[in-house]
C-alpha cells in the first residue's frame, strides 16, 4: 500500500499490519466500510475505498486517476517503469506488445503444463504424513509453470526467492518506509535477470514471443520491456502462489468443498468463489489527476486513493451473504484481477492455473488435516501464506 508520507499512529479502524488484520482482515475491511466507505486513513495519508462501485469507478477512469505517479510530479525509479506503471498512452504500446505475445502460447499447452506438473508433486505427497502445502507445494509449482511458460528454467538458489520476497515487502512501503529501497533494488536486479532471459530465451516461450514483437514495436523501450516482463513474472509467481495457498487453506477448513462443487459440475464456479474471496491482491493505489467526487467526498489532484480490493469483493450491496461460497453466484462480478487499462494480463493464465490444481487434486483423491493454525505473510497488500502445515491422507473423505 503507497501512501505520500507514512505515520507512526495507528488507525483506529484499520491497521493494515497489526497481526490480527493480516490473519483476518476483512473483519476489518467490513468495519471500515460500515463506518465510511470513502475513508481518509491518515496513517497511509490517503484515501481508502471499500465498496466495489468506487474501486470498480477509479479503475476504469485513467483520466481522472492514475498509475503514474510522475503525471502529479513525484519521482519514480525507473526500475518502476512497467505496464503496472505507465498510463495510457504509453501503457498502451507496451501492454498491446504483451498482448500478442500472450497469444503465441495456447492456452490449452497452460492448462496441460499445470495439470501435469499439479498431477506429480500431488502423487510425490503421497505417503508423506506432513507437508506445509506451501513450501511443499504451492510455491513450487507456480514457480515451475510460469517458468515453463516463460521459456525459461527456474532459478535456483535463494536469491530469486529472495528478491521477490522484498518487491513483496515493499509493495507495503506506505506503512513501513523501511521497506521501499530493499524493494527498489530487487525490481532493478530482477529487471536484469529477466533482461537476460531476454536475449536467450528460446522462441517456443513467452519470452521469445514478446523478444519477437518488440521488432515491430520499436517505441517501447527495452527497459520498459524488461521491467514489464519482470513484473509478469513476479506476478505470475508470487500471485498465483499465493492464490493457490489461500485456496487450499480454504479447502483445508472445509474438506467437503471441493467435493460439492465436482458433484455438482460447478468447477468454474468455485474457482470464481475462490478468486473473490481468497484472492491475494487485497489492495491498488491510483493517484487523482483531476477534481473528483467519491461517496461524497471530494478528491483532489495528488490525493492518493488506495483501492481495497478484497473488501469490495465481500461488499454486500453486490455480493449476498458476501462471505460464503455460493457456487449459484453471478460469476465474472469480482474485483479480483482489476478491471480497465491495467486489469491483470496473467489473468486467464492464474484461473486455469487455479482450476487444474482443484481438478488434480479431485482426481489425486488425496486429502488434508491441518497440523497447527495457518502461517501469514507480514504483508497487507499481497495477502498469503507464509506456511500451510497439514498431515495428508487418501482417500480424502470428501472425493
Amino acid at each position: 500500500m503507497t501512501g505520500a508520507a507514512a505515520h507512526t499512529r495507528r488507525d483506529p479502524l484499520y491497521d493494515p499490519l497489526a497481526p490480527e488484520v493480516i490473519a483476518a482482515p476483512h473483519a476489518a475491511y467490513r468495519r471500515l466500510r460500515e463506518h465510511r466507505r470513502v475513508y481518509w486513513h491518515a496513517q497511509l495519508d490517503s484515501w481508502v475505498l471499500t465498496g466495489h462501485a468506487e474501486c470498480r469507478r477509479v479503475l476504469g477512469d485513467t483520466a481522472a486517476f492514475g498509475s503514474d505517479f510522475r503525471r502529479v510530479g513525484e519521482a519514480v525509479p525507473d526500475a518502476q517503469l512497467s505496464v503496472q506503471s505507465l498510463d495510457p498512452p504509453a501503457h498502451s504500446a507496451v501492454r498491446h506488445l504483451l498482448v500478442s505475445a500472450l497469444h503465441v502460447r495456447s492456452h490449452t499447452a497452460v492448462t496441460d503444463t499445470a495439470a501435469r506438473l499439479a498431477a506429480g508433486r500431488l502423487d510425490a505427497l503421497r505417503g508423506a504424513g506432513s507437508v506445509d502445502l506451501v513450501s511443499g507445494f504451492a510455491r513450487p509449482l507456480a514457480l515451475h509453470t510460469m517458468c515453463d511458460f516463460l521459456g525459461v528454467a527456474p532459478p535456483d538458489g535463494p536469491g530469486f526467492e529472495e528478491m521477490s520476497n522484498a518487491i513483496v515487502r515493499s509493495m507495503d512501503a506506505g506503512l513501513d518506509p523501511a521497506r521501499a529501497e530493499p524493494g527498489t533494488r530487487a525490481r532493478a536486479e530482477l529487471s536484469r535477470l529477466v533482461g537476460e532471459w531476454l536475449e536467450t530465451a528460446g522462441e517456443d516461450g513467452f519470452l521469445g514471443a514478446a523478444r519477437a514483437a518488440r521488432a515491430q514495436a520499436p517505441e517501447v523501450s527495452a527497459a520498459v520491456l524488461a521491467n514489464s516482463l519482470r513484473a509478469v513474472l513476479h506476478a505470475g509467481y508470487e500471485s498465483v502462489s499465493r492464490l493457490l495457498g489461500n485456496a487450499l487453506a480454504r479447502l483445508v477448513d472445509d474438506p467437503a468443498l471441493l467435493g460439492r462443487a465436482m458433484a455438482r459440475n460447478a468447477l468454474d464456479p468455485l474457482v470464481d468463489e475462490l478468486l473473490r474471496l481468497d484472492g491475494p491482491v487485497q489492495a491498488d493505489a491510483r493517484v487523482c489527476v483531476a477534481d473528483s467526487e467519491l461517496g461524497g467526498r471530494r478528491i483532489r489532484p495528488g490525493e492518493v486513493v488506495v483501492l481495497l480490493l478484497g473488501a469490495a469483493d465481500r461488499d454486500p450491496e453486490v455480493f449476498a451473504d458476501p462471505d460464503a461460497v455460493d457456487l449459484n453466484r453471478r460469476r465474472g462480478a469480482h474485483l479480483a484481477f482489476g478491471r480497465g487499462a491495467h486489469a491483470c494480463l496473467g489473468a486467464g493464465l492464474a484461473t486455469l492455473q487455479l482450476r487444474a490444481v482443484l481438478s488434480a487434486l479431485h482426481t489425486a483423491g488425496i486429502g488434508f488435516r491441518a497440523q497447527g493454525p495457518a502461517q501469514y505473510e507480514p504483508t497487507a497488500t499481497l495477502r498469503g501464506l507464509r506456511a500451510l502445515p497439514v498431515a495428508v491422507s487418501e482417500p480424502a473423505a470428501a472425493c
